[in-house]
C-alpha cells in the first residue's frame, strides 16, 4: 500500500510541477515564514492501549483570504483564493494570526487536528483522497453542520472513513519525501458546507455559520520535515484546476515539521 500511494503522489507532484512551475513554489514558499506550534493536551491513549503525550491544532478552510490571516488585510495579493490559516477552538476567525500554513509537532506525539471547513465544493478528480488515510484506526470525527454563533453541534457527530465523492470541499494530505526516516503520510477528506450558505455568507461578507467539522488523530515518529496540501483540485481558472491557489504555499499548501 506504501509503495501505491508514494507512487500516486510522485506521479501528481511530477505533473503538476510541470503546470504550475517550479519558480510559482520558490516564490510562493515566502508567503507565510511564521510557525503555528502545536498546543499541548491532555495525554492520548490509543486503541491498543498505549499511552502518548497529546497536542492539538484548530484550522479553519475559506473560500477565500479576506478573512486577512497569514494574508494580510483585505486579503493580502490574492484575496480570491481559497486559503488554510489558523482558526479558534470553536472555528473562530483570528485576523490577525500571523501564520496558518506552518504547523511543528513533537515526535512520538498524538497530533490531534481539527479542521473546520468554510467552503463550497463538488467532486473530488481521485477518489482516495475522498478517504481517510493514516489516522488512528483509519477514522475522523465528522460534523455536518457546526454553529459557530451556539459553539455547539447543529447536527450529531459521526465517525468516518470516508465521504462522498462528490460533496469534498478539501483535503488535508500530510506526507514526506523517503529519507530512510519515519515516515508519515495522513489523509482526510473535509466535507463541503452548503454551497448556497457559502455563497450568501460571502457576498454579505461574510463566512457561513454552519462550517463542516473535521477532526482527527494521528501519531507522529521520528523527527522529520514534511510538507501538506489540498488535494481537491480548488485553483479555479488554470488548467485541471491545479494551479493558483493550490500551488500556492500558505494558501493550500505549507510545511509540517517533526521536532525531536
Amino acid at each position: 500500500m506504501n509503495k501505491r500511494i508514494f507512487a500516486a503522489l510522485a506521479t501528481v507532484v511530477l505533473g503538476f510541477g510541470v503546470i504550475a512551475g517550479i519558480g510559482t513554489y520558490v516564490v510562493a514558499a515566502k508567503n507565510d515564514p511564521g510557525v503555528i506550534v502545536a498546543q499541548k493536551a491532555d495525554s492520548y491513549t490509543a486503541p491498543d492501549g498505549t499511552v502518548y503525550p497529546q497536542v492539538k491544532l484548530s484550522l479553519n478552510v475559506y473560500p477565500n483570504s479576506q478573512f486577512g490571516g497569514q494574508h494580510g488585510a483585505g486579503g493580502g495579493a490574492h484575496p480570491d483564493y481559497v486559503s488554510y490559516s489558523a482558526g479558534g477552538p470553536n472555528g473562530e476567525v483570528i485576523s490577525g494570526a500571523g501564520s496558518g500554513s506552518n504547523f511543528e509537532v513533537p515526535a512520538h506525539t498524538a497530533v490531534t487536528i481539527t479542521i473546520y471547513q468554510y467552503d463550497s465544493g463538488e467532486s473530488i478528480t481521485n477518489d482516495f483522497f475522498a478517504h481517510v488515510h493514516g489516522t488512528v484506526d483509519g477514522k475522523a470525527t465528522f460534523v455536518q453542520r457546526w454553529d459557530t454563533k451556539a459553539k455547539a453541534n447543529a447536527v450529531a457527530e459521526q465517525q468516518i472513513t470516508d465521504i462522498p465523492k462528490d460533496v469534498v470541499g478539501h483535503t488535508f494530505t500530510l506526507h514526506g519525501l523517503s529519507d530512510a526516516k519515519s515516515q508519515l503520510f495522513v489523509s482526510v477528506p473535509l466535507m463541503m458546507s452548503k454551497d448556497e450558505e457559502v455563497s450568501a455568507a460571502e457576498e454579505a461578507g461574510g463566512y457561513t455559520q454552519f462550517p463542516t467539522k473535521t477532526t482527527f488523530t494521528f501519531i507522529t515518529g521520528d523527527a522529520g520535515e514534511y510538507v501538506w496540501n489540498c488535494e481537491f483540485p480548488c485553483g479555479d481558472g488554470t488548467i485541471a484546476r491545479f494551479g493558483a491557489a493550490m500551488s500556492t504555499m500558505s494558501y493550500m499548501s505549507g510545511h509540517f515539521t517533526v521536532r525531536a
